[in-house]
């Protein structure tokens, strides 16, 4: 088995394209070179919202993006990050795309990985670009097998009391022809408050065109290789929107860095790997600074 070194700054700041923005890592864990065998970090993150009904009131959810289960992402190690998510004991789980690397073979790391993961409200997931690699179909298999709810262009209603949240997922927005995102999804169901799965961040504002009050995101890897403090990042070239919280006046999108490596070097260095625990609460959305 080939190892993966993740190389990390110290301390990674939380930043929106140079600005702070008020929504706080309260804890990070990990620092300089991580191993393969490593769990990833867990980035702590509280989001305010106004329209978030108060029956939703400290949702806690955990967002696992970009695994990559494959030749470097091998069932041991996807099982000690399925451990970490039990650890953290989530209302809800959401995998936000690339679950898969790019080989058929690498639906069955991950659902051997991932195998006996639950949570009250549900699992949920979307496809990324390398899942379309793998094959749509395979992938949306991987992630039934596992007992996740595939949201491809899907939704699911939470109800609580009279409150309704709606978890919306889209198709990766670079899939082939037959497939692709239907952010129409997000108007097909009355409710109050509008959670969006997309994988790439980009299309984050057609979400909001639709009514997404937060979009979680991946793809970026947050650069995977980087300048630590962001100031030289390649994941620019393709998208604003980086990693962390970006704000659009009420609408919140949250892009993480993800678990796993693409790519013919299989090496993270000023983004380090993580898993999200996002608890959302009702209030105003504080404005960046």
């Amino acid at each position: 088995m080939r190892t993966v070194s993740y190389l990390t700054e110290h301390n990674f700041p939380h930043q929106v394209r140079g600005k702070r923005f008020p929504g706080r890592i309260l804890r990070t864990v990990r620092s300089q070179w991580h191993a393969e065998s490593e769990l990833p970090l867990v980035r702590i993150v509280t989001f305010k919202h106004p329209s978030l009904p108060a029956e939703f009131q400290n949702l806690r959810l955990v967002q696992v993006s970009d695994v990559h289960a494959g030749t470097f992402m091998p069932p041991s190690r996807l099982a000690r990050v399925r451990e970490l998510v039990e650890a953290l004991a989530p209302d809800m789980v959401v995998f936000t795309g690339d679950q898969l690397d790019r080989r058929d073979v690498d639906a069955d790391i991950f659902v051997h990985g991932f195998a006996g993961l639950d949570a009250p409200l549900g699992m949920y997931g979307v496809l990324g670009n390398h899942d379309h690699m793998a094959g749509a179909q395979l992938a949306i298999e991987a992630l039934t097998a596992v007992g996740i709810t595939p949201l491809v262009n899907r939704a699911a209603l939470l109800e609580r009391g009279r409150a309704r949240l709606l978890v919306a997922g889209v198709d990766d927005i670079d899939a082939a022809p037959g497939w692709g995102p239907e952010f129409g999804v997000l108007q097909r169901t009355a409710a109050d408050f509008r959670l969006l799965l997309c994988h790439q961040p980009n299309g984050w504002l057609r979400g909001v065109q639709q009514g997404a009050e937060i979009t979680l995101a991946g793809h970026t890897h947050g650069g995977q290789i980087t300048h630590p403090g962001g100031r030289l990042n390649l994941a620019r070239l393709a998208t604003p929107f980086v990693v962390g919280p970006y704000l659009r006046n009420d609408a919140i999108l949250y892009v993480s860095r993800g678990v796993g490596v693409s790519g013919l070097l299989p090496v993270r260095y000023g983004a380090p790997p993580e898993i999200d625990l996002i608890t959302l609460r009702r209030g105003l959305v504080p404005a960046a600074t």
